[in-house]
């Protein structure tokens, strides 16, 4: 399937936009085919890029040399990305964002975005949509860890997104859970 098009179906569901303008809104997103453990945003950088995921995974993650890697969020497929507090504010992103896999996007800059929302006020509800999935997304993300145990969140991953498990490396799926590497393999092999 044609990459617009998916995202051209997102947009028809979030939104009252007729056909003029969303391949108007869509001709400002531009394909992106990016390699494996390329990075997309340096930590210090500021967002200047929203993200949707037509085929593949982004990690966004936090590294210092005291506690490693530790990562955020995995994005796949039908999904926006971006660090968000940097993208908004316009301030230096305090985490990194990486394809875990030969991954294909659609790339929109921030003024282009901006403009959009500003010409086509429903353009808005895309916007309203893609905070609200973080918002959640990291609201869930942030519970687990704070009241999960190890295995609890690992038997969640299990039920909730095994694909994760198949497509993910030992390392970013420990990362991902916030455990060691060696822990993981405990894990795997408790189930």
């Amino acid at each position: 399937m044609n990459a617009s098009v998916i995202l051209e179906d997102l947009i028809k569901t979030k939104t009252t936009l007729n056909n003029r303008q969303i391949a108007e809104g869509l001709s400002f997103f531009k394909s992106v085919l990016v390699k494996r453990n390329e990075i997309l945003l340096e930590q210090g950088d500021v967002a200047d890029k929203l993200y949707f995921i037509v085929r593949g995974c982004l990690r966004i993650y936090y590294s210092n040399e005291e506690h490693g890697m530790s990562t955020r969020f995995m994005a796949f497929e039908n999904t926006f990305l971006t660090s968000i507090v940097s993208f908004i504010s316009r301030e230096p992103a305090t985490e990194y964002i990486q394809a875990v896999e030969e991954t294909e996007l659609l790339s929109i800059s921030h003024v282009d975005f901006s403009s959009l929302r500003q010409d086509m006020p429903e353009w808005d509800k895309i916007y309203i949509h893609i905070l609200e999935y973080g918002l959640t997304v990291i609201n869930s993300r942030l519970g687990g860890l704070l009241t999960q145990t190890a295995v609890q969140r690992y038997r969640d991953l299990l039920r909730d997104n095994p694909e994760l498990i198949q497509r993910l490396s030992n390392s970013n799926l420990a990362s991902y859970l916030n455990v060691s590497p060696e822990t993981l393999s405990r894990l795997k092999s408790q189930m």
